[in-house]
């Protein structure tokens, strides 16, 4: 997706707190990459459940992290237009997007982030968002943070949706499971289409877009000791796709299209002996992701890029003593991309340690150190340390400081095509982020009302950017995001709620004093769940998102309103339907790019 009109590009809750954000008692995984209280975790972690992905109605994981604290989303237009995720300010490639523990993100894409249009929620059954640099579990990649997916495992033996509404969209999927939680098998299949609307704002062509999916997931006791589990996915879609034809060389209607094929594979062998946490002592996985992309103008071929990943990586969780354990392991990686002509590989090793201690009740201490080593660059040290502390009955005081670096991709290093010049001369980037939040819960166990406020700051040295007047990747010398993240969840009553977030996000170019891109100062979402009644639900969401800078103009504030409603015929039976950007507000993601106005979908849930 390159040619001139995509250089061009290059310039250019459910709140957390929502049922989201893990009450006392409840566990997140991607902070430790072990099953952990969240109230003894040291990291700003939201967690977006299946109740609650289901109330909202989202169709894709885009629209789901839209809503969260903290993140910015990029979508290039309508439904199957590109989509990326930035958190605190951070770029798309520096946001690490796992599903089921396997790396995502793209190796053929200009920065290497994920492109998220594709990604249905129809078998995910949990999102966690891990915010900060994350280098010491995660490598490369994670100093914006880690967006870790989760797909579902044994449910109803069967279960279905269609729906279909607004702009000739039509959208359904399936799910079969056997089995418990020690030995299941779960195969799910999705599918939409939709005409769309002109991805170049104002445009009178539509740029349609369809997309199949399907996953497989399953599990095995071995023995006492040993279980085992397979993942596999792939999609494959086709989006219209609209450029910067001659002789204006502007956004305008084209009828190019794009072709993407997703793929990814990965294998689990855990050991574990009951002793420490529920979970594991030990897990060797192997993972393959690949992503192969064609684009099309009236036949011919104008752009191609494969790219494929193969890791293998080994973690152990070792108690050290009643109150201390270690978490370590070793990974080892090859990539590869072959992008309109040029083809590269590349391969990293890495090595990593955290010591978790707790050394007095309800105080949880992190420490850990990762290295890297890259066939093509010089290895990197990262380290990182965080504390939890929730002495106080419904308290809890949290706090990180973590570093985080990234290699220049394959596509930066060495992309010759439409007057881009390969630049040999790229360092690495590397990061530095704090964070610091307190967190109130009244009401126990199961709180009423959960507050949260946590301060952010980034700062990262040698951020690769493209620069439009040198037609080309350059490293910028630092940039630096800071800000506030405030969370609010209150259970009003048994059948009503109201959640609230706000983040405020300062992020600069400190060399230029510039914005960066596409991140806006102002965002907050506010919504209503009310139960009237047993079989009906009823929501309502608003996102306020702020003045964005962006190439070739700023992105105006605009206010979105979104309503939902649900009604259960029966335990087996439920219509739904939802209406999408209410008041039909003209608004933009990405220069140039258009939103769809008003849309109405409603459809119909089985489960059996």
């Amino acid at each position: 997706m390159i040619r001139l009109r995509c250089i061009c590009l290059f310039a250019f809750f459910i709140p957390a707190a929502a049922g989201a954000a893990a009450p006392d008692g409840g566990i997140v995984v991607s902070a430790t990459r072990l099953e952990r209280p969240a109230a003894e975790t040291g990291s700003s972690v939201t967690v977006i459940d299946a109740e609650v992905l289901k109330q909202r109605q989202y169709a894709f994981v885009a629209d789901a992290l839209r809503d969260a604290a903290g993140v910015a989303i990029a979508r290039n237009g309508s439904a199957g237009g590109f989509a990326s995720a930035r958190l605190r300010g951070a770029t798309s490639g520096q946001t690490l997007v796992l599903i089921d523990g396997v790396v995502v993100n793209d190796p053929a894409a200009p920065q290497g982030g994920f492109n998220l249009a594709n990604l249905d929620l129809v078998d995910i059954e949990r999102i966690e968002i891990l915010r900060g640099p994350q280098g010491i579990l995660y490598g490369a990649d994670a100093i914006g943070g880690v967006v870790s997916i989760s797909t579902m495992g044994p449910g109803a033996p069967l279960s279905a949706f269609v729906e279909g509404g607004s702009f000739g969209t039509a959208r359904g999927g399936a799910t079969a499971a056997v089995g418990d939680g020690e030995t299941f098998f779960r195969a799910t299949v999705s599918g939409i289409r939709t005409d769309g609307i002109s991805r170049a704002g104002g445009g009178a062509e539509a740029d349609g877009f369809r997309s199949l999916a399907a996953s497989l997931r399953g599990r095995a006791k071995v023995s006492g000791v040993w279980s085992a589990e397979a993942t596999a996915r792939f999609s494959d879609s086709r989006a219209g796709i609209d450029g910067f034809p001659p002789p204006a060389f502007t956004l305008a209607d084209t009828l190019e299209t794009e072709d993407t094929q997703d793929y990814s594979f990965s294998g689990v062998l855990r050991h574990a002996d009951g002793r420490g946490y529920k979970g594991l002592n030990g897990a060797l996985t192997l993972a393959y992701a690949a992503v192969d992309r064609r684009n099309e103008d009236r036949g011919a071929e104008t752009f191609a890029a494969e790219g494929d990943r193969l890791t293998a990586d080994y973690i152990a969780n070792i108690p050290l003593a009643d109150r201390f354990r270690f978490i370590g392991g070793a990974e080892a990686e090859t990539t590869s991309v072959d992008v309109s002509g040029v083809d590269e590989s590349a391969t990293a090793g890495a090595l990593f340690g955290v010591v978790e201690a707790e050394p007095l009740d309800r105080l949880v201490l992190t420490a850990g150190a990762r290295r890297d080593e890259f066939s093509n660059f010089e290895g990197a040290t990262t380290a990182r340390v965080a504390a939890a502390w929730s002495g106080i009955e419904g308290w809890v005081l949290r706090a990180s400081w973590g570093e985080g670096f990234r290699a220049p991709t394959l596509f930066e290093l060495n992309f010759d095509q439409f007057g881009i010049a390969p630049n040999p001369d790229l360092r690495p980037e590397r990061a530095r982020g704090i964070d610091a939040g307190i967190e109130r819960r009244l009401g126990g166990d199961d709180p009423f009302l959960t507050a949260r406020a946590t301060f952010f700051q980034t700062k990262v040295r040698s951020q690769i950017d493209f620069d439009l007047a040198r037609n080309g990747f350059f490293n910028i010398d630092r940039t630096r995001a800071r800000g506030v993240e405030v969370e609010i969840d209150w259970r009003l009553a048994q059948t009503l709620r109201a959640s609230a977030a706000y983040t405020l996000t300062d992020a600069i170019d400190q060399g230029a004093g510039t914005e960066l891109l596409r991140t806006p100062r102002h965002k907050g979402t506010a919504v209503l769940d009310w139960t009237p009644a047993p079989a009906l639900a009823l929501s309502a969401s608003v996102i306020v998102n702020g003045r964005e800078a962006d190439f070739p103009s700023a992105n105006d504030a605009f206010v979105r309103l979104d309503l939902r409603a649900a009604w259960a015929l029966s335990e087996r039976f439920e219509l739904y339907g939802r209406v999408e950007n209410a008041t039909d507000t003209d608004y933009q993601d990405v220069s140039g790019f258009g939103e769809p106005g008003a849309a109405a979908l409603a459809g119909l849930r089985v489960r059996l």
